[in-house]
């Protein structure tokens, strides 16, 4: 992995929690906690399913035996 390639994942990865973060506490601070929960909860599993679909997924798990 290079750097350019580190640099991307480290920002997806930052920007996976910070933005639905920020926008839960946005929702929750002007009254709407169920849909702040909801969009963070969404916003933060898309995260998790990019970064595992373009940087784990590839990834060759296997040990020496297999």
């Amino acid at each position: 992995m290079g750097r350019g390639e580190k640099v991307r994942f480290g920002l997806a990865l930052a920007l996976g929690v910070m933005v639905p973060g920020l926008l839960k506490y946005a929702l929750s601070t002007n009254g709407y906690e169920a849909l702040g929960t909801a969009v963070w909860v969404s916003g933060y599993l898309t995260a998790v399913l990019v970064i595992w679909y373009i940087w784990v997924r590839p990834l060759d798990l296997q040990g020496a035996g297999g």
